[in-house]
């Protein structure tokens, strides 16, 4: 194992703890000479391109048990955040109540990658290709942090404000609403991008809501991400749908909005201008098929 360290220095020294407040308080007492490590896929990525120094001490997360599991009760999915992506794509009950968690996940770097990520490193990367899904979904986390266990949106944790989150949080479970028989809502997830190699995706986009008797879109969530932007919600396009009847020229302001809010991060792959259009592309995209139907 030291020999892969070798050019960055030292081997790390490798911390097992085997409860969420172990692992916490090894991450507090070291700050930030120290890291969590699950599936190890990205960071191991970094350090062999030498963008990510390597820690000096390694806080395992595979001991824990209150990272595993996956549990559907009352239209509620619990999925551990050490849960590999591959055991989230392959749980049948959360594949058939969260379609477009399920195609995200399955659309992430290759198999053999999703054979060790975790669900919980995809979302703590800050960038990974499910949280678009996931805002969609209006997931939520528990997240431990200096005060305990805590709640949050998803969307609350990922701005951070108000102390929402912090470096040292430690994600123990993801929360996501199932979908129900008879539930006429409507949810998408779309991709462009570059998958050669482990690296984020150009533009990401999701979206979910209803749609009433009369014919109105309701509690539309709509996401972007991709590349290095955090991924948000498009607050501004959903006041925009919600409320209203899909029509062409509500879907010309739509297209409008989300170029004027999303904040795509450029790089030398593609410029903040082609994520925006490529974004606002693909979620009206989805509406018109909707307007068509």
């Amino acid at each position: 194992m030291a020999m892969e360290y070798s050019r960055f220095g030292e081997a790390p020294e490798v911390w097992e703890p085997r409860t969420v407040e172990e692992a916490w308080l090894l991450r507090r007492k070291f700050g930030e000479t120290a890291i969590y490590v699950s599936g190890g896929t990205l960071i191991r990525t970094q350090w062999e391109n030498e963008t990510r120094r390597v820690g000096d001490h390694l806080i395992s997360l595979a001991n824990i048990a209150e990272l595993k599991g996956i549990v559907l009760s009352e239209g509620t999915a619990s999925i551990g955040a050490a849960e590999t992506l591959n055991d989230c794509k392959g749980n049948k009950a959360l594949e058939a109540g969260c379609p477009i968690m399920a195609k995200a996940i399955g659309g992430i770097a290759a198999p053999s990658i999703r054979h060790l990520a975790t669900i919980g490193g995809n979302i703590g990367s800050l960038i990974g290709d499910a949280i678009p899904a996931l805002l969609a979904l209006d997931a939520e986390l528990l997240v431990y942090q200096e005060h305990g266990r805590r709640r949050l949106a998803l969307r609350e944790w990922l701005e951070g404000a108000g102390g929402a989150r912090w470096q040292d949080d430690l994600v123990i479970r993801v929360l996501v609403k199932t979908k129900q028989a008879g539930d006429e809502s409507f949810a998408f997830y779309e991709k462009v991008g570059r998958r050669e190699s482990f690296t984020p995706s150009l533009a990401t986009v999701a979206g979910a809501g209803t749609v009433d008797e009369n014919g109105e879109l309701k509690e539309v969530r709509l996401s972007a991400g991709g590349g290095a932007a955090i991924p948000h919600r498009l607050t501004a396009a959903e006041d925009a749908l919600n409320g209203t009847s899909l029509s062409e020229a509500t879907l010309s302001v739509v297209h409008e909005m989300i170029k004027r809010q999303y904040a795509a991060a450029g790089d030398l792959f593609a410029g903040t201008d082609y994520r925006k259009e490529a974004s606002a592309n693909l979620i009206t995209a989805q509406f018109w098929k909707l307007l068509r139907k």
